[in-house]
């Protein structure tokens, strides 16, 4: 089909890095996804860009994807509501609760037939809640026993409104699509699982191929992936270096820890260098084609929420890893044996050192991987059913939203404060910076 069906508007408070983040990375494939359909697309973004930035991030975010229309807004501005007039969407996707909660009530003020999607990324309540219970248990392996009471707090009121708002809210993991149905009691018909995904070439014979390429007895050392910036990242590091890695290290002295990731910090620097046989590759440009000269992946990620791109990724190119529960989550991993994460830092450390040490098992482990990412997170089936979701919201849009009325409510209801909170930001800044 040549000509264009709809118009997209994606609007978000950062441009996608998908070589940096899960989150760009997701992003990128729902915009392409969307331009693949012959959509037309806009993305519209309050984060300035300036000739001072990376080469990379100009190569890499989309500005440089074919299709795609950047524009440049501003937060509490009236000018939006000209742009996404002229624009007039089909569909207004938010980049997370908080865009929504900054633009949605514009979006539906100047065009109220749009349908409005939320693409959570996680549940940042979720990952919230967790990140405290670490900071009151900084013993804890991870975060698998905050209790569900915890989770009713502000951050989970402003972000299941939201929910309640859009038309339809993309949820990334499984077990998040179950705690929003069965324990907060948001309608099915407002959500919509669709999990991070890894594309087609990388699940169906590639994988395997590098992998009789690069066999065991060819592979050495172990490997930590993360943007170093993000707190359960930075959390996973410091736990790995000051509880995991001494043990590991001194059963397999032989091998080393190398860690790639941007952002790092100076005081993970100076942890880096008191730490044993550690090297810090920082910022890699081709990350599969590191990984497959690894023979053990660790993540010890103790709290945090969705899927985690930095353990599908490996596991989709045949390098086992170790992990949390926390960092299983919605990866279904508990199905295959080899795979399954581990409860506390000595099953950690007594898997690792058996993934490094033990060639069969490493096997197992490794097919078991390439084949948990292949049947549940190709690209072609994770998103086969979006576009029939989509059209059948927009057919029956007023029924739709009759049916969960309630969002309408929360629109009315609380958002008038946040609307006229913007309006009254949006005179000020006229008064700070009169035209």
């Amino acid at each position: 089909m040549n000509e264009l069906e709809k118009t997209v508007l994606f609007i978000s408070r950062t441009w996608p890095q998908p070589k940096e983040t899960a989150a760009g990375w997701r992003m990128t494939q729902l915009i392409n996804h969307f331009l693949n359909h012959q959509n037309k697309v806009f993305f519209a973004c309050a984060e300035l860009n300036s000739p001072a930035q990376s080469e990379s991030f100009l190569k890499d975010n989309i500005f440089n994807m074919a299709g795609v229309n950047p524009i440049q807004i501003t937060l509490n501005d009236d000018g939006f509501n000209a742009q996404i007039r002229d624009i007039k969407p089909d569909y207004v996707v938010f980049d997370r609760f908080m865009t929504e909660e900054q633009y949605g009530w514009r979006v539906r003020e100047c065009c109220p037939k749009a349908v409005t999607i939320l693409d959570t990324e996680d549940c940042h309540f979720l990952r919230l809640a967790r990140a405290n219970y670490i900071k009151d248990h900084p013993q804890a392996f991870d975060a698998s026993a905050c209790a569900i009471e915890a989770l009713y707090t502000p951050h989970s009121m402003r972000e299941l409104a939201s929910i309640w708002r859009c038309d339809v809210t993309l949820i990334i993991s499984q077990f998040e699509y179950q705690l929003l149905r069965e324990t907060f009691f948001v309608p099915e018909g407002l959500l919509h699982y669709l999990p991070l995904a890894l594309d087609d070439n990388s699940v169906q014979g590639h994988a395997s191929e590098k992998f009789v390429e690069r066999p065991w007895s060819d592979r050495t050392n172990f490997l930590w992936v993360g943007n170093r910036k993000h707190d359960p990242n930075n959390d996973s590091l410091i736990y790995l270096l000051q509880v995991l890695w001494p043990s590991i290290q001194s059963q397999v002295p032989n091998a080393a820890l190398h860690l790639v990731g941007p952002h790092g910090s100076e005081g993970q620097r100076q942890l880096i260098l008191k730490s044993n046989a550690v090297v810090d590759l920082g910022w890699v440009e081709n990350l599969p084609e590191l990984m497959i000269n690894y023979r053990v992946n660790l993540a010890p990620l103790r709290f945090g929420a969705g899927l985690k791109g930095k353990i599908m990724q490996p596991l989709g190119l045949g390098l086992p890893t170790v992990c949390s529960v926390i960092g299983a989550e919605g990866l279904l991993l508990d199905k295959s044996p080899a795979l399954a994460p581990v409860e506390n830092s000595k099953e950690f450390i007594n898997k690792a050192i058996r993934l490094y040490t033990d060639e069969q098992y490493w096997l197992e482990a490794s097919e078991q991987g390439v084949q948990c990412i292949r049947r549940n997170f190709a690209l072609s089936e994770v998103f086969s059913s979006l576009n029939e979701v989509l059209d059948t919201i927009k057919s029956e849009l007023i029924t739709h939203r009759n049916r969960h009325f309630m969002g309408q409510i929360l629109q009315h209801q609380s958002l008038n404060a946040t609307k006229y909170m913007g309006r009254w930001l949006t005179l000020k800044n006229q008064q700070i910076n009169p035209v």
